[in-house]
């Protein structure tokens, strides 16, 4: 059986196509953010995945590896989806993707990072066998830190 879905990289002439999608779960991401993001994952030698249906995108992520203390691991800061119907082959299919690029990249595992208003997608998640290991804690301050 073939999977109706497709991910392939997004190029900077897309970036505009998918920003709807990264604005669903990141209100406040403007057009200038996302293409500075864009710019700083690959220059970090990260990438920029869309995931289609019918060329329709109905997922985006952005990954990078980094060494973690059990070895190297895909970083994805950024992991959307969207599904009218709930169908959990959508987000199945946007880990698998996951999962691909991360043994292309010699990764022993993935850490994929959600905010609070992605709830029902970690629910999502967990329930096809992506259980929570850690947890990342952010706080934010004003102004800028000089390094």
């Amino acid at each position: 059986m073939t999977t109706p879905f497709q991910a392939s990289a997004l190029a900077d002439h897309q970036l505009a196509l998918a920003l709807p999608l990264v604005q669903i779960t990141w209100p406040e991401i403007d057009l200038g953010a996302w293409q500075d993001f864009a710019r700083a994952i690959r220059d970090e030698g990260g990438g920029l995945l869309v995931l289609r249906e019918g060329g329709y995108i109905c997922g985006v992520l952005a990954y990078r590896r980094q060494v973690g203390l059990g070895g190297a691991v895909l970083s994805v800061p950024l992991f959307t989806v969207i599904d009218l119907a709930n169908r959990p082959a959508v987000a199945k299919a946007l880990v698998d993707a996951v999962q691909g690029v991360g043994e292309q990249l010699g990764c022993r595992s993935v850490h994929l990072e959600f905010n609070l208003r992605q709830s029902r997608l970690v629910a999502r998640l967990r329930s096809l066998g992506s259980p929570a290991e850690l947890f990342l804690l952010q706080r934010r301050w004003d102004g800028v830190v000089q390094a």
